[in-house]
């Protein structure tokens, strides 16, 4: 074989082995952006239900439910095994905020979220409990 035959299949396996590779790291990025807008959706509607208190069964209420279960559905979907794993155990101790206990399981819910959409940006745990809930009810 002449070395132009060599180069143009050198450069043709090239240019196939670029696209592959890039089409491999949009589909990640891609990934990792449905991922971490389902986890800011649903962060957005825990934030409403604390500080709008909508009534469940008024128009708002109802539609900031709809939310909630659909951003809920996008994360059991997409989300990282340690963020539904998070998430489950907080929805076991009844996905409020009225003991130490849930708090807690919803900031480590908050913290397996960051890291799985940051990739591995390690945050003090008191911190972020601080920054969620405010100083009087971080430990």
């Amino acid at each position: 074989m002449s070395s132009a035959v060599l180069s143009f299949i050198g450069l043709v396996l090239g240019a196939v082995l670029q696209f592959l590779f890039s089409r491999y790291l949009d589909n990640k990025k891609h990934q990792r952006d449905i991922r971490a807008k389902a986890y800011a959706d649903y962060l957005q509607c825990v934030s409403e239900h604390a500080n709008f208190g909508h009534q469940r069964q008024s128009t708002e209420g109802r539609q900031l439910g709809a939310k909630t279960a659909d951003a809920k559905c996008r994360i059991s979907l997409y989300g990282a095994p340690q963020v539904i794993a998070a998430f489950a155990k907080f929805e076991r101790m009844g996905a409020t905020m009225n003991t130490k206990e849930q708090c807690n399981a919803f900031t480590d819910m908050v913290v397996a979220m960051r890291q799985d959409a940051l990739g591995g940006q390690l945050v003090d745990h008191a911190d972020i409990e601080t920054v969620l809930l405010g100083a009087g009810r971080a430990t």
